[in-house]
């Protein structure tokens, strides 16, 4: 069940399934805790202990009227830590959590024991984007406008944190998949969808009122603590995993060059979500990528069929030098 537990300024509501080693996932913005709840950290919680928790402003955690600046984001996590004993653990996130655990490991290298990334945009490495110049974006906005969206933005909008925020409460947000995989994801109920990201009328209007009311839209603007020097000077094993279709994809080969331990994944055939789209797949390569560091054999499946599929993820997990 989901527990909060209190700083001076927030309340965080975080939820813990599984045992073995400790792995924290991160959400992005305008998402909660549930992007991984409902897919990947049921699996991954079978060989570890899985923390997940409501950034603030997010989910059920409390809406302080500042602190979302990347130095107290992180603080919130080594609060969340501390509060359960926890001096060092793998973490991962995705899109801005990716950027959250980036500052995580800048700020306390010593309690990181491997970093996944998972289509964060980060500036330092990536320029902004525009929708324009995003080749899969008019097979996006025609799957966006077939669930429900009536204005969809301007070809010249900047692909930013806001913009995706405010369009995932469709089914098939922007970088979700495949345009076939989005056009299949739009028969199946969209409550599955909402229930996953808690997004829709609610979550809209929550990450409205945050935007409004706090400090967070300037604060989330500042990406100048990860700035490519300090990034470069990150010694903790990295995974990077990246949607072949996502508009955040230059942003990969941007820390693979800087980062001395890092390693790329191209997911084929999927964009910006497909942690929530693809959530058994991103499970196996970050539990063979885990296993790596911890054990120097890869884990061993049963049968020939996934004997076979762990092949093929090896395959893709294989360093780009």
């Amino acid at each position: 069940m989901p527990e909060l537990v209190a700083t001076d300024d927030v309340k965080l509501n975080y939820m813990q399934v599984g045992t073995g080693d400790d792995l924290v996932l991160l959400h992005g913005l305008g998402a909660n805790l549930s992007f991984w709840y409902f897919g990947a950290a049921r699996a991954l919680a079978e060989n570890r202990n899985v923390l997940m928790f409501d950034m603030r402003g997010h989910g059920r955690s409390s809406m302080p009227d500042h602190g979302y600046d990347l130095r107290t984001l992180a603080g919130d996590l080594a609060a969340l830590l501390d509060h359960h004993g926890i001096e060092r653990a793998d973490i991962a996130g995705h899109s801005f959590g990716g950027i959250v655990a980036l500052a995580f490991a800048i700020l306390h290298p010593h309690r990181v024991k491997n970093l996944i990334i998972a289509d964060s945009h980060v500036r330092g490495v990536q320029s902004a984007t525009r929708l324009r110049d995003w080749p899969h974006w008019p097979a996006w906005r025609a799957v966006l406008e077939a669930n429900g969206l009536e204005d969809p933005p301007s070809d010249d909008s900047i692909i930013d944190y806001k913009l995706l925020a405010s369009l995932s409460q469709y089914t098939g947000a922007p970088g979700g998949g495949s345009a076939g995989g989005a056009r299949a994801a739009m028969a199946r109920p969209r409550k599955r969808i909402a229930r996953a990201r808690e997004m829709g009328e609610k979550g809209l209007n929550r990450w409205q009122t945050l935007l409004a009311n706090t400090s967070a839209g300037k604060d989330f603007e500042d990406e100048t603590l990860i700035d490519p020097d300090k990034i470069g000077e990150l010694s903790v094993p990295t995974l990077l995993m990246f949607g072949k279709l996502s508009h955040c994809l230059p942003s990969a080969d941007g820390l693979l060059t800087l980062m001395p331990d890092a390693r790329l994944v191209v997911v084929p055939g999927a964009g910006h979500f497909f942690p929530l789209v693809k959530p058994a797949f991103f499970a196996r390569v970050v539990e063979l990528f885990l296993a790596r560091q911890t054990a120097e054999t890869p884990v061993r499946p049963r049968g020939r069929r996934r004997l076979r599929e762990a092949r093929r993820l090896r395959a893709l997990t294989e360093l780009r030098p």
